[in-house]
């Protein structure tokens, strides 16, 4: 996963110039340190003022914590970062998740029935023989699966549950 932030001078700000630069995370920590360094010239102190990324980045975060925190999503699959992103609203929450395992995915779905259908497929119902299977009412199970927490993600085409 790459997040983008725009790292400005703050002493140039307060002057009424903008003097900053867009930085691609992650980043190895040298060039970060290179960037951080062609912003603030003499001065000390910098900020956030901009950020691209599919959770919340505060003004005066640490850039070098927030590069290790993308890096270390980078392990995981970018459109599931950002579905658990929009799913729960806190990184924190979301890379305790992650890094747990504590959940169950289906890609590539259209809809909860999708889900469904897989699940029943996969015998987490049991075995259903395929003369049976047509029968089966996979949008109720869909409205079940829903209703028990499970997110789904019509951009991502991604179906998510997290275990309790």
């Amino acid at each position: 996963m790459q997040i983008n932030i725009y790292v400005a001078n703050v002493a140039k700000y307060n002057e009424g110039e903008l003097i900053g630069e867009w930085i691609e995370l992650p980043t190895d920590h040298d060039h970060l340190e290179e960037c951080i360094r062609d912003v603030l010239g003499c001065d000390e102190e910098y900020a956030i003022h901009d950020y691209e990324a599919p959770f919340d980045v505060s003004e005066y975060e640490n850039v070098y914590a927030l590069n290790a925190f993308v890096q270390s999503l980078s392990a995981y699959d970018s459109s599931l970062v950002e579905v658990l992103c929009e799913c729960l609203g806190n990184r924190e929450d979301m890379f305790r998740v992650l890094s747990s395992g504590d959940y169950s995915v289906y890609y590539d779905v259209d809809e909860l029935s999708d889900v469904a259908m897989q699940m029943v497929d996969d015998g987490m119902y049991g075995t259903v023989p395929a003369s049976l299977a047509t029968y089966i009412d996979y949008d109720t199970i869909a409205r079940d699966l829903e209703a028990e927490g499970w997110y789904f993600s019509r951009h991502q085409k991604i179906a998510l549950y997290i275990h309790s």
